[in-house]
Parts: C-alpha cells; sequence; structure tokens
C-alpha cells in the first residue's frame, strides 16, 4: 500500500498545537547554585537572611554623629566629639548616623577634624538594603544568569531547585551506523541526533541518545515505548516520509495519536507530531538539513514555552545577490553565505543540492521566507538569523582564506582539500 501525508498543516498552526496540547513537565531537580548557570528556577527563591545583617560603611573613613558636623564646609573644619574609625562594610557602632569619607578627615590621632558636614544616613548602607529575611531574590521561571549566582550565594543560597526536562533522542534505519565505525557501500553515518542533543544542552534540558533502531515496525514500537517511558519527550530522527521502510508514523499512531504528518514547511516536509502517554512525540526527517529545521522550528519553540530556551540567532539586513523561488504554499528556510561589501551586507542562496554537511558549514546563515511569499528577486533587502554571531561574519570579510571558501565572498567558490 502507498502511504501518503495527511494534508499539510501551516507551520504557525503547528506550533499554536502544540504549545496547547503539551503542558510543561511538573518535575524539578535541586543541584547547587555554583553549577546553576542557564537552568531554570522551578520556584521563586525566598532570602534565608537580612543582608546586610545591621547598619554598615558604605566609604572607608570616620562613624559619626551627624548633628555634630553642621559647621564644616566653605574651607572651615569642625572638630570630631564622637566618632569611630571604620572601613567600607564595617558594621556602624549604635548612637553613629554618618559616615564621613577618609579624604574628608584632616588632622591627627585624638584630634580629629572634618572638613565636610554630613546627613543622617550619608555614606550607609541600611540594614536590610541589600534584602531582607523572606523577601524573594529570583521568580519561578527565572533563567539563571552568572551574575544571580553571587546574589545567591551572598544571601546564603547554596542549592535551588531547577526545572527538569528530559529529551530522549532516537535515531533510526538500517543503514546508519554510529559515528566511529567506517561505513559500507550504503551505509552513513548517524549525525542527527547529536545535532540536537548539541541544541537542546543549550537550553538547559537534558538529553539523551538512544542506540540506532533499524527498520522494523516491531524494534521501533519498543524503541519508541521505552523513549516516550523514559523521557518527557521523545524525537525519532527518520523514518517519517513515505517510502516503504518509514514506519514512525504508523508506530505512533499503534501507541498513541499522529497528530500531525506533513507540515508545509521546505525543508522538513515530512515530519510528525505525536501523542503517546500524554507526551510528544516528534518525528524528523533523515536529512540532515531538514532535520534540523524540524528540530529548530518545532521542537525549540516548545522546549521555550517550557521555559527552556535556546541563545536567539543574531540578525542582519542583507541584499539577495541571487532570485529564491519559494513555494508560496510554504514556509521555506533557506541557507545563505553572508558577507559585507563595505558597510553593506550581501547574502548569496547556496544550492540546494547534495553535498548537504558543508551546505551547513559554507552557510552562516539562513531566511525565512513565509508562506504565500513565492518568488524573491536579486537585489531585495532581507532580514537574515545568522548560524555565527555579526562579529564573526564581520571577521570572515577580512579573511582571503574564508573568502575563497564562500561564493558570497566574490571570490569563487573553490574547496580547499587536505
Amino acid at each position: 500500500m502507498v502511504r501518503r501525508y495527511l494534508t499539510l498543516q501551516p507551520l504557525a498552526e503547528v506550533r499554536e498545537m502544540m504549545l496547547s496540547a503539551f503542558a510543561c513537565p511538573d518535575r524539578s531537580i535541586r543541584i547547587p547554585v555554583a553549577g546553576a548557570a542557564g537552568q531554570v528556577t522551578a520556584r521563586s527563591i525566598c532570602s534565608p537572611l537580612t543582608v546586610p545583617a545591621t547598619d554598615v560603611a558604605a566609604r572607608d573613613g570616620f562613624a559619626v554623629v551627624s548633628g555634630e558636623t553642621p559647621g564644616a564646609g566653605d574651607g572651615r573644619d569642625t572638630p570630631l566629639r564622637t566618632f569611630h574609625r571604620v572601613n567600607t562594610g564595617n558594621p556602624v557602632p549604635p548612637g553613629h548616623d554618618a559616615v564621613i569619607m577618609i579624604e574628608d578627615i584632616v588632622g591627627e590621632d585624638g584630634a580629629w577634624r572634618t572638613r565636610k558636614a554630613v546627613m543622617p544616613g550619608e555614606h550607609i548602607h541600611p540594614a536590610g538594603s541589600e534584602i531582607r529575611e523572606g523577601e524573594m531574590i529570583l521568580p519561578a521561571g527565572h533563567r539563571i544568569r552568572p551574575c544571580d549566582i553571587g546574589a545567591l550565594l551572598t544571601f546564603g543560597i547554596t542549592e535551588l531547585d531547577v526545572r527538569s526536562v528530559e529529551v530522549g533522542l532516537l535515531p533510526t534505519g538500517s543503514e546508519l551506523v554510529p559515528a566511529g565505525v567506517r561505513p559500507g557501500p550504503g551505509e552513513v553515518i548517524e549525525s542527527n541526533t547529536a545535532v540536537a542533543a548539541a541544541w537542546i544542552a543549550e537550553t538547559g534540558a537534558s538529553s539523551r541518545r538512544y542506540p540506532i533502531a533499524r527498520d522494523d515496525p516491531e524494534v521501533l514500537r519498543e524503541a519508541i515505548a521505552r523513549g516516550i517511558r523514559e523521557n518527557d519527550l521523545l524525537l525519532v530522527s527518520a523514518g517519517s516520509s513515505a517510502g516503504t521502510r518509514d514506519f514512525t508514523a504508523g508506530v505512533i499512531g499503534d501507541l498513541g495519536e499522529v497528530l500531525v504528518h506533513g507540515i508545509a514547511m521546505k525543508p522538513g516536509k515530512p515530519s510528525i507530531i505525536g501523542k503517546v502517554d500524554g507526551k510528544p512525540v516528534i518525528g524528523v526527517p533523515g536529512y540532515p538539513i531538514a532535520a534540523m529545521t524540524a528540530v529548530r522550528e518545532l521542537l525549540l519553540p516548545l522546549l521555550a514555552t517550557w521555559g527552556f530556551y535556546a541563545r536567539p540567532p543574531e540578525t542582519l539586513r542583507a541584499r539577495l545577490t541571487g532570485a529564491i523561488q519559494a513555494d508560496p504554499g510554504f514556509d521555506e528556510f533557506v541557507l545563505l553565505a553572508i558577507s559585507r561589501t563595505g558597510s553593506r551586507y550581501v547574502a548569496t542562496p547556496l544550492p540546494r543540492t547534495a553535498g548537504t554537511q558543508m551546505a551547513t558549514i559554507r552557510a552562516n546563515a539562513y531566511l525565512h521566507v513565509p508562506a504565500g511569499t513565492g518568488r524573491v528577486l536579486p537585489g531585495t533587502e532581507v532580514d537574515v538569523h545568522l548560524t555565527v554571531t555579526r562579529a564573526q561574519v564581520q571577521e570572515a570579510a577580512g579573511s582571503p582564506e574564508t573568502a575563497s571558501e564562500h561564493p558570497a565572498q566574490g571570490k569563487g567558490s573553490s574547496k580547499p582539500f587536505c
């Protein structure tokens, strides 16, 4: 029997459906604060301490009674009667309500004078001015930054609960061999799940890669059932198209429900969205560029709604050097080589041919051509999404070696050989 895609669903509708169908897993783990950068707080964090615990000096100098200093200033010195030498951070003794900076003090031990009058509270950090016991430090759902770690430790927090999500990555295909194995005729080294794992790691989520499942419905059924049982989300690589060995959609349907099979997105049209035991199963094509597109446009947005964010790409405005013939019925994602000519950026569409892995290396950006657009003419100014930093694009523009490898440099497209 020839299997066909269901009606192709618009990408925007698929994303919206996923967000409503799959709630964030209610799971957290407790980890040391020192290793929490990039993680997402599972609940609000409140301070067990009042910081500072008492009034402290904000400058090196003398703690004084402010009411004894009004005559100082305009070249007049006023003797200090009540004073106590303090350094920054020292407690201010009771009965003292201001600090005079050391540079405003003259005289010698036992006969100190001030050249400046001070107001009550001047150069003092009052008790609790940083935070008081019980006040919130960070809200739930906050992605922890390196600067947050210092504050948490200062306020007495050494461990905290962070959101936890496990993503299973299941490669399928009888033609696949693991990395490190020399492929024979008709065999391919499996790499899609390694790329997905790297992207997932950027979000702060955890992933586990499973052994390759061969093209056998029973083997695939067992592997998917295990992946769902052990994870909050399962990504199945390959087996989503309509070939004679593409069993992924059928197995997902047997174990649960296929919500979408076929998305109006290029590359990545055969992608699958399924639900098994209430958990999402995303099936992506085996073609590497299509798999990467599906991970970026389907998996990462879902993780983002759960509080796990990949770093957003930088964007810039560039002029197309060639036409893009897009299908108006699809959201298309086109790989580009970006370079700079003077103060302007130019974008060269890369050929949609074989050599997919080298295409991803040569590309340093991609263009989203929304559905309904159709042909985009040469010379059009477009907003592109960088897969490197803007600084790297600028650096490459001045590198003769890089210029020789990228058509956008205007130096040809010859490739170096090892």
